[in-house]
């Protein structure tokens, strides 16, 4: 049933109607079923027992969907090829290996002035730009007393993959269309993609520990759109995190499923014929604190985005700790605005630097 995880990004909310046609709307009502079959496991969960039992079964069947995760702790081999001296802080463009030979690029954002801070991890969206994108994020972190990484994900920034001289250009086509094209390549190995982009996430968390300007107690992770898919799954798989933000992804399979634009990175394979919804990644590291962000005319629909925080709150309150987990929704379309940015710095503020900014 691998099938019933690939759909993601979907149509407004006004297009989400019984579709015609008779595919869709029959691998709709399979995967409607099997969300009927997790409600029941889900509402069966009522302490802390019940919900640390069902976190180890999740955990085990995230890691097994993804075809495990690379078996290497080998070293980061990193390099600082330049600085920018900006206003208040400095910007440090750094390479390491994820895995042998396999680099990744990343700026990291510093404040000029010594000392040990929190340290932000930043996903990239779907932009070809890649960690240019969270500029505004890293920077206004930075000022206010942060370190944060932006990292290129594979096929977007200084990482693409298919690149043709001839072209001047990859020839896959921009981000969206290398993931695909690699998702493609890797399912025929019988692999997830992924796995890779969590373990780029994993290992750019291990560089932001190894830097002596950060606090390793104090580390967060944020990101929007494919950035904010990431930023749910390295929350739920690395324990490391103490504040986790998504913004324009989370939401509920129930909404969700009916859309018609797949995106490799972005689902695990069959996650709902193996009894997963998205909310599973938020309950499996409860109670670390998590701000879950929608904005007013995504595709990622804030009622979809209500769905998930209402059922992961419901956790959150056997853990007494109903004040760990919000929901903001945001004015406009797929992005992060101001309001939301601002909203991301005041949950850093509260969790990761005790109040203090």
């Amino acid at each position: 049933m691998m099938v019933l995880g690939a759909g993601l990004l979907v149509l407004p909310l006004s297009a989400q109607v019984p579709t015609e046609d008779p595919l869709l709307r029959w691998m709709d009502k399979i995967a409607q079923g099997q969300l009927d079959a997790r409600e029941k496991e889900i509402a069966a969960v009522r302490t802390v027992a019940d919900a640390e039992r069902r976190k180890e079964i999740v955990r085990r069947k995230i890691v097994a969907a993804l075809g495990g995760l690379p078996d290497y702790d080998g070293p980061l081999n990193p390099r600082i090829t330049g600085r920018i001296q900006a206003d208040g802080y400095v910007i440090e463009k750094a390479i390491y290996e994820s895995l042998p030979g396999f680099y990744v690029t990343a700026n990291l954002y510093r404040p000029n002035r010594p000392g040990r801070y929190p340290a932000v991890l930043l996903q990239a969206g779907h932009t070809q730009e890649g960690k240019a994108e969270p500029q505004w994020l890293a920077a206004n972190l930075a000022l206010k007393g942060f370190v944060s990484l932006a990292f290129d994900p594979v096929g977007q920034g200084e990482r693409e993959q298919t690149y043709d001289p001839q072209l001047k250009a990859p020839a896959a086509g921009w981000s969206v269309n290398e993931h695909i094209h690699a998702g493609a390549q890797a399912s025929l190995v019988g692999e997830s993609l992924t796995r890779y982009f969590i373990w780029d996430a994993k290992r750019s968390i291990d560089y932001l520990l190894s830097r002596p300007e950060v606090d390793p107690l104090r580390v967060g992770a944020a990101g929007c759109s494919g950035g904010g898919a990431l930023t749910t799954f390295i929350g739920a798989l690395d324990s490391r995190l103490k504040a986790v933000i998504p913004a324009c992804f989370p939401n509920s399979y129930r909404l969700l499923f009916a859309g018609a634009d797949p995106h490799s990175e972005m689902t695990l394979p069959g996650h709902l014929a193996i009894g997963l919804d998205t909310a599973d990644f938020v309950e499996v590291s409860a109670p670390t604190p998590w701000l879950i962000q929608a904005t007013e005319q995504d595709y990622f629909t804030p009622p979809g985005a209500r769905m998930m925080y209402e059922e992961a709150r419901r956790w959150y309150r056997f853990y007494g700790a109903e004040d760990r987990i919000e929901f903001f929704v945001g004015p406009g379309p797929h992005g992060t605005p101001r309001v939301s940015r601002e909203a991301v710095y005041r949950w850093r503020i509260r969790w990761l630097n005790d109040g203090r900014g």
